[in-house]
């Protein structure tokens, strides 16, 4: 019994250019820097959520010194 895909035309691939080093070497060394953007990105995220949680503290005035003022005598 004949196939039914015998009379289909058989199609190319087209023809990549030849690199020097091979795609999946250059897929795995740019993953590492990648990753390191990654990490740094939310290492500096979070450090400019903690500034403002700071600057509201400071802003608020839990933080500032009681200050004494004497009382006026009238």
């Amino acid at each position: 019994m004949p196939s039914e895909n015998q009379d289909l035309p058989k199609t190319q691939t087209p023809n990549s250019p030849k690199l020097p080093i091979p795609s999946d070497i250059l897929l795995s060394l740019a993953a590492l820097p990648m990753l390191g953007g990654l990490l740094v990105a939310s290492s500096a995220a979070k450090f400019v959520a903690s500034i403002g949680v700071e600057s509201e503290e400071v802003f608020r005035g839990s933080r500032l010194p009681v200050l004494n003022f004497p009382q006026s005598q009238k």
